[in-house]
């Protein structure tokens, strides 16, 4: 590889600069020995071609640990705001939606009202590769991005969404079960990966488990396979932990029968008291002097090395290892699609596999790793994409009441029906809401 990059094309320039040398040595260091206990993650050519770039030795990269990305949906609800959703509710760059609305098909955004249906494609790193807005169940325009901004298409074609109940025997891991069911074929990797974001099956999963879905899947007339598939409820009963659940319409989030929620509240900062943000969260932050758009991830803490770094959620630890770029970090899943990431940290306090606590010390800051100082850079990733931790809107409730509660009762009382074969799937459609009709 060091051949290779002494050899790229665009590194004609003398490669002596410091972020070179240094860049260099963090990779000569990782190649010639690290630490065997832990994880190893060798960086690829992007990243180097990063690292010899930068400046600033912030943007500390760690390859994704999401599945494929997978098409993401609202229906507009009264007093919703474009820009408000556009960047708090679905993450993407806010400068994304000032591009679209300043080229062809405008028109269909500044006129957006209640009761649309919105469809989008974002990549792992939240930007957007397709976007649809509906104007009912067979018309509507897309926006799909080009190596040049984003071509503008008339769509008009049936929407059609078919729901399915799946039931079955753990052997082996999930998608492995799901594999022999042909009604699914193709789609069985993001099942498995959606229910994956709700149990801790990598722990506790046993074979011999039996489980029952229910699946929402979204088809374009004509297309071979659905573009959109959705997990609506389910009923798990293992050696190690019985879980039944169902997403409530109003956030999206998945609550037990009672109204339990399967995430549990998250702090805003996994530190006991706030430090200054040396830098902040930025999916469009370009190189001052490259001016290559080298996204920020992450919120960094200016922090002394051995400020205690505490979960901001119960989780439980996936990975704990040593990065050229990240230094020592730590990475807890928080199920449902949350992520968080701890880079430069000095030393561990927990490892890997362990359960915590919201408010369980699990680190301790340092200056590992491509750093300029001693800080904490944090990340918080949902459902694989990386989102502002400081703004973002994050689970705040155990259990849902008054009108929440008697909201998802009526709703997941269908869904439980449909789940237990109670209710035919064809009645459950029809008693679903439905967009744009």
């Amino acid at each position: 590889m060091l051949k290779r990059l002494l050899t790229y094309p665009s590194l004609k320039a003398p490669l002596l600069t410091l972020g070179s040398v240094l860049a260099v040595s963090l990779l000569l260091l990782y190649w010639l020995g690290t630490p065997a206990e832990e994880e190893q993650i060798p960086p690829s050519d992007q990243e180097v071609m990063a690292a010899l770039e930068a400046t600033d030795f912030h943007n500390a990269l760690i390859p994704p640990l999401s599945p494929p990305p997978d098409w993401d949906q609202y229906t507009l609800q009264q007093g919703d705001r474009l820009s408000h959703l556009w960047q708090q509710k679905w993450h993407l760059p806010l400068g994304t939606l000032y591009q679209l609305l300043d080229q062809e098909g405008a028109s269909h955004l500044n006129r957006i009202h209640p009761g649309q249906h919105i469809e989008w494609l974002a990549s792992r790193d939240g930007q957007l590769l397709v976007l649809r807005v509906w104007r009912n169940r067979a018309e509507g325009v897309e926006w799909q991005r080009e190596a040049q901004g984003f071509s503008f298409n008339e769509l008009s074609t049936q929407r059609e969404v078919r729901l399915l109940r799946l039931e079955g025997t753990l052997n082996g891991v999930l998608s492995n079960s799901l594999r022999e069911m042909p009604e699914i074929a193709g789609q069985e990797g993001a099942i498995a990966a959606a229910l994956d974001r709700h149990l801790p099956l990598r722990r506790d999963a046993r074979d011999g488990d039996t489980f029952s879905l229910l699946i929402e899947q979204e088809w374009l007339t004509g297309d071979p396979s659905p573009y959109s598939t959705r997990l609506l409820a389910f009923d798990y009963s293992g050696q190690r932990m019985q879980i039944r659940a169902a997403r409530h319409q109003g956030d999206g989030r998945f609550y037990t029968p009672e109204g339990e929620s399967l995430i549990p509240p998250f702090n805003r900062i996994p530190l006991v008291q706030r430090y200054r943000i040396s830098s902040h969260f930025n999916l469009s932050r370009r190189h001052p002097i490259t001016g290559r758009v080298t996204p920020h991830h992450g919120t960094d803490f200016a922090t002394p090395t051995g400020t205690t770094v505490v979960s901001p959620a119960d989780g439980r630890v996936v990975r704990r290892g040593w990065h050229p770029f990240g230094g020592n970090y730590l990475v807890i899943d928080h199920g449902q699609g949350y992520t968080t990431r701890y880079l430069h940290l000095h030393r561990f306090l927990v490892n890997r596999g362990d359960s915590v606590k919201r408010g369980q010390r699990i680190a301790q800051t340092g200056n590992t790793g491509r750093s300029t100082g001693p800080h904490l850079h944090y990340e918080l990733h949902i459902n694989g994409r990386p989102v502002d931790a400081m703004r973002v809107e994050l689970p705040s409730v155990e259990r849902l009441d008054n009108e929440d509660l008697e909201d998802f009762k009526k709703h997941s009382e269908k869904l439980f029906a449909g789940l237990d074969n109670q209710l035919m799937l064809e009645e459950l459609a029809l008693l679903l809401p439905r967009q744009n009709n």
